[in-house]
């Protein structure tokens, strides 16, 4: 063996490997291979090179060919491991982590193998498997780096998040706004667990922080003021809306933001529908029903519907780009020059940047493919397309619940201007709904309700029809509320409304006993309400 030369090629090599040359870093790692066959080194950087460059079948030979110079040694199995991982063979891949986890590995790796087990659980919606290996990661990482990862940290937020585990989702994503007080991300998450949790105050004060410390641009701020207007709505009449202002402040706040160039269409849509909601509980029904319109409008033939309220300023600063480039790159290297390619996902990708500037990551074609907007392996021994089929529910799902809202909202308002033959219109639109039995049920009886207003206006609908009707959907809720399920309430809700209507005061009172205290006076007032109008005529 020269090994003057074999030190010259492994420089030559990894100075390639570096530079991302990995053509040309193979070629090396094979001159120095020709010089020392069993090197084990020169084959797992090669083998790494090479799948760096989408090219799995060599790549494998030379992990394996490093396995039998050092049998022994788990790193070697690991690497051979990571090669099945990004070829998307999560069944091989699995086989060779277990080997190695089982025989001797230097610390980095044995941590490591916990950290790919927890990614391929996550990916395949194990969210409790993927729990207990990133604790294990962190366990076994001895550096101590594991505990402070805080893509680890965040992921773990998410996969309690998606097992309703809200105590220690919140643990987490303090830990997390703590170790990254400058990215947004982490405001936003806790904010949120801390709004669905009920605590409104803590809530503000997260949003004032972020504000301070983390918003850098316009689309931050727009991210953030979103989440304000939700909180505002969300707290408005309760102790925390200590002036009486918040609905207000929502409004005002709320038309800015959908003018606003910012944010994506969805956004828009949403900020339209909450404005609508929100406009009805401040009595201004036609404004609700004039925004339920832009979303319900269709495009004019040939148009292209806008993405935003506005136009976009997609320009940036050139400089600005290749700072960000610059520093990119160089954590790219560093990653590379430690050999860390082999072992994260996301020094597999090269950078670039969209026309806002902002950084994207390109991943080797034919081991990625995108679901619902996200770069995931196309791995082999995980339903790759029962994890598409899924997103495309939840997608549609969120579609229809979208449009339920939509036609909710104007029914509600129609119902609240006494437009009946409107109400009716959108009553046999929402009882239809699916997956929602309040919305359903409140179909139900707006249905009826509307055709009994109609039948005494004399407009299309007689007094036996509406007869009929009511006596239809008072048999339906009966034999609802006789289910004694989790919709039995809202049965009783409409049932004992329908009977205060048609004159049965005694069997109304007596329903409205079976509610809560708060349902219970409500219903009560309703029903004297009805008493009331009846004595009048």
């Amino acid at each position: 063996m020269d090994i003057e030369a074999y030190k010259e090629y492994i420089a030559n090599a990894d100075l390639a490997f570096a530079n991302g040359r990995f053509e040309n870093a193979v070629a090396w790692y094979d001159k120095a291979l020709a010089e020392a066959p069993a090197d084990e080194y020169a084959l797992s950087k090669a083998g790494t090179s090479l799948v760096s460059l989408n090219r799995f079948d060599e790549a494998f030979g030379y992990f394996n060919r490093a396995v039998e110079a050092d049998p022994e040694n788990g790193d070697n199995v690991f690497n051979l491991a990571n090669a099945y991982f990004f070829s998307g063979d999560i069944p091989k891949a699995i086989d060779n982590y277990t080997k190695a986890e089982m025989m001797k590995c230097s610390d980095d790796v044995k941590a490591r193998i916990y950290y790919q087990l927890a990614l391929m659980c996550s990916i395949k919606r194990d969210y409790r498997a993927a729990l207990i290996n990133y604790q294990k990661y962190e366990d076994a990482d001895k550096t101590g780096q594991a505990a402070l990862d805080t893509d680890v940290i965040s992921e773990r937020v998410n996969l309690y998040i998606q097992l309703e585990d809200y105590d220690n989702a919140v643990k987490y994503a303090v830990k997390w706004l703590n170790l990254a007080p400058s990215d947004i991300r982490s405001y936003l998450v806790y904010f949120n667990l801390l709004t669905a949790t009920g605590k409104y105050e803590k809530a503000l004060s997260v949003l004032d922080d972020a504000e301070k410390f983390a918003v850098k641009n316009e689309d931050e701020k727009y991210a953030l003021d979103v989440s304000r207007s939700n909180l505002y709505i969300s707290v408005a009449g309760t102790e925390y809306d200590k002036n009486g202002d918040f609905n207000q402040k929502a409004y005002d706040l709320m038309n800015e933001l959908i003018v606003s160039p910012y944010g994506t269409q969805d956004s828009k849509n949403e900020l339209v529908l909450g404005l609508g909601e929100l406009c009805i509980s401040m009595g201004k029904v036609d404004e609700a029903i004039e925004l339920m319109s832009i979303l319900t409008a269709e495009p004019e033939a040939g148009e292209a519907p806008e993405a935003n309220g506005g136009p976009v300023d997609l320009t940036v600063d050139p400089a600005e780009i290749d700072a960000m480039l610059e520093k990119d790159m160089a954590e790219m290297d560093a990653k590379i020059s430690a050999g860390e390619i082999s072992e994260d996902i996301a020094s597999m990708a090269t950078v670039s940047y969209d026309e806002n500037g902002r950084p994207v990551r390109e991943y080797p074609e034919g081991v990625f493919g995108e679901v619902d907007g996200y770069q995931l392996p196309e791995f082999k021994g995980i339903d790759m397309e029962a994890l598409k089929k899924e997103d495309d529910e939840q997608a549609a799902a969120d579609a229809a619940d979208f449009r339920a809202r939509v036609n909710y909202t104007l029914l509600t308002c129609y119902a609240f201007k006494e437009d009946f033959e409107k109400t009716l219109e959108y009553a046999r639109i929402v009882k239809l709904i699916p997956n929602n039995t309040y919305y359903s049920y409140f179909g139900r009886y707006s249905e009826a309700y509307a055709m009994r207003k109609l039948a005494e206006q004399g407009k299309g609908v007689t007094p036996d029809e509406a007869k009929r009707k009511y006596d239809e959907e008072l048999a339906f809720f009966r034999a609802e509320m006789i289910k004694a399920n989790e919709n039995s309430a809202f049965a009783l809700l409409f049932r004992t409304r329908m009977y205060a209507e048609i004159g049965k005061y005694t069997k109304a009172e007596e329903l409205a006993e079976l509610m809560t205290d708060d349902d219970r006076q409500s219903l009560m007032n309703y029903i004297a309400e009805c008493r009331s109008r009846q004595e009048a005529n």
